[in-house]
C-alpha cells in the first residue's frame, strides 16, 4: 500500500495538470502511462519519438495532451485519438479503455510487436496488454503482465516492478 501510495505522490508530484481541464481520474491514468513509458526500455530498435494513441477515452487523452505539452514536447511525441483500428498500426504506445472490451476488433492491437499497450480492466489485459490499471477506492494500482513483455522484447525497471500490484 505504501508502495502504491509512492507512485501515485510520484506521479502526481511530476506531472500536475490544470485543475478543471479533465478529471483527476484522467489525468492520473495519463501520468502512469506517461511513467511506464519512462520506465520501460525497447530491447529492439527503441522509437526516436513515441506515437502515444488512446482508444475509447477521450478524457485520458485530453490529460496526455496537456501532460506531454507540459513537459515540454520531448523527443517530438506525439498523441492520437483512434477513430478505427488501422489507425493504431503506427502507435508505440496503446491506451485502451475498458470501454473497447466488448469490441473484439480492437484486440489485435493488443499484441502488436514493439507496442507498449497499457488497458483498463482485468478483461482486457488477459488478452495481452502489458499494463492493466486497476480502479480502487480512491486510487488507481496496476498489473504487470512481464511474461508477455518480455516476449515481445520489452524490459520493465525494477523500481517499477515493486510497485505493481500484481505481476503474471
Amino acid at each position: 500500500m505504501k508502495a502504491q501510495q509512492a507512485l501515485i505522490s510520484a506521479v502526481c508530484l511530476g506531472a500536475l495538470l490544470p485543475l478543471g481541464v479533465v478529471s483527476a481520474e484522467a489525468e492520473l491514468k495519463a501520468a502512469l502511462l506517461y511513467r511506464f513509458v519512462q520506465f520501460s526500455q525497447w530491447s529492439q530498435q527503441a522509437p526516436a519519438a513515441q506515437l502515444y494513441c488512446v482508444a475509447g477515452d477521450q478524457q485520458v487523452f485530453a490529460a496526455l495532451q496537456a501532460l506531454l505539452q507540459q513537459s515540454g514536447g520531448q523527443n517530438n511525441d506525439k498523441t492520437r485519438l483512434l477513430a478505427n483500428v488501422k489507425d493504431g498500426s503506427a502507435c508505440t504506445v496503446l491506451y485502451m479503455s475498458d470501454s473497447m472490451v466488448k469490441q473484439s476488433q480492437w484486440h489485435t492491437l493488443l499484441r502488436q510487436k514493439g507496442q507498449l499497450t497499457v488497458v483498463e480492466g482485468a478483461e482486457l489485459f488477459r488478452k495481452g496488454a502489458h499494463f492493466g490499471l486497476i480502479a480502487e477506492p480512491n486510487r488507481i494500482s496496476f498489473r504487470v503482465n512481464l511474461t508477455q513483455a518480455r516476449e515481445q522484447g520489452f524490459h520493465f525497471s525494477a523500481q517499477m516492478l515493486k510497485l505493481a500490484k500484481e505481476i503474471h
